[in-house]
């Protein structure tokens, strides 16, 4: 029996389980070389406090990715992220814990998908980024 989920075996209702993300101030300067992002909100503390951010700015393609990472994750290999969805809502800062939750919102028996609805939030629950992604499920 498979550990991830299958168009037999999964329910309108499942949660996913939480993921957690943090990000360093590392990762984040590497995230804007590999991005090819210049803007110092990112990775320069001093120059995110002067642009009024209360710290160095995650940055939202990172968080996406990582949504998408939380998906597919649970999915599994034989899967296909069909859609992906997001709003960036708020700004997540460098060092702060993100908590990606979801739950499967329908499925699709014809075509072997579901819609899931998910949601970035941080650790005082404010909601960060609100999305919606469709998985094709692999096995049966």
């Amino acid at each position: 029996m498979s550990q991830y989920p299958t168009i037999n075996n999964v329910q309108v209702g499942d949660e996913l389980p939480v993921m957690r993300k943090s990000a360093s101030e590392a990762e984040l300067f590497l995230y804007s070389a590999a991005s090819f992002n210049p803007h110092r909100i990112h990775y320069d503390r001093s120059y995110a406090e002067y642009e009024g951010h209360e710290d160095i700015v995650v940055h939202g393609p990172l968080q996406g990715s990582w949504l998408t990472q939380f998906v597919t994750d649970w999915a599994g290999p034989q899967a296909r992220l069909v859609s992906v969805e997001w709003q960036n809502r708020a700004s997540a800062f460098v060092g702060e814990e993100l908590e990606f939750s979801g739950v499967v919102s329908s499925i699709d028996e014809t075509n072997g998908s579901v819609q899931i609805e998910i949601e970035e939030r941080k650790k005082d629950g404010s909601l960060l980024m609100p999305a919606r992604a469709t998985v094709r499920l692999g096995g049966s």
